[in-house]
């Protein structure tokens, strides 16, 4: 009987390890499209603004026309990524097991991507300011709002279970079909989980 209960413990245990992270993905792709869409209409509205001189840049022009083609995609992304946002999260993992996110999932890790964004920003910056100060600046500010990324993914994925927690805390449904939900892959992923910690 204490077996079949530590075994219980252990799959709602794992199970809430995936279904917080497929929670902080959905957040943090959310907050990531908001971030790309803003990042490329500030490029692209600077390449515009720079194109508008004595002698129309064409080059100029269709590169600003790209970019806020791209902000808009991006925006629209970030529309389909709010409907699924409160998506039912266990019928989502009802056939398969989410993949694992490649992201930073630490504070350190999420600075190293923001300081990376920065001074990319910077050198290109300091690269085009020269002959083209107004887009030096749009392109700071783009590598300034990109650099939020880091933050965002490293944030919701190490709180992820704090915010799995409280969320079942106040969904007694929730919690109630989870403490008996058991997807099909449950019990091979948690083998592989063992054997590769075995191997570790």
């Amino acid at each position: 009987m204490t077996e079949q209960s530590d075994d219980h413990a252990a799959q709602r245990a794992f199970l809430a390890r995936v279904l917080s992270e497929l929670i902080a993905v959905r957040r943090a792709r959310l907050l990531s499209m908001l971030v790309l869409a803003l990042a490329m209409l500030v490029a692209g509205l600077g390449a515009a603004t720079q194109a508008q001189g004595t002698r129309v840049d064409t080059v100029l022009l269709f590169s600003a026309f790209s970019l806020i083609m791209i902000g808009i995609v991006c925006a629209l992304g970030a529309i389909v990524a709010w409907t699924r946002i409160n998506r039912d999260v266990l019928d989502s993992i009802a056939s398969a097991r989410p993949p694992r996110a490649r992201a930073p999932r630490t504070r350190n890790a999420g600075m190293a991507v923001a300081i990376g964004f920065a001074v990319l920003g910077l050198l290109c910056g300091w690269l085009l300011f020269s002959t083209t100060p107004i887009l030096a600046v749009a392109v700071v500010l783009a590598c300034a709002t990109l650099a939020c990324l880091g933050p965002i993914w490293a944030n919701e994925l190490s709180s992820a279970d704090d915010r799995f927690a409280v969320i079942l805390d106040s969904d007694d449904d929730l919690a109630k079909r989870f403490s008996t939900y058991t997807p099909i892959w449950l019990h091979d992923a948690m083998e592989n989980e063992k054997a590769g910690q075995d191997r570790a």
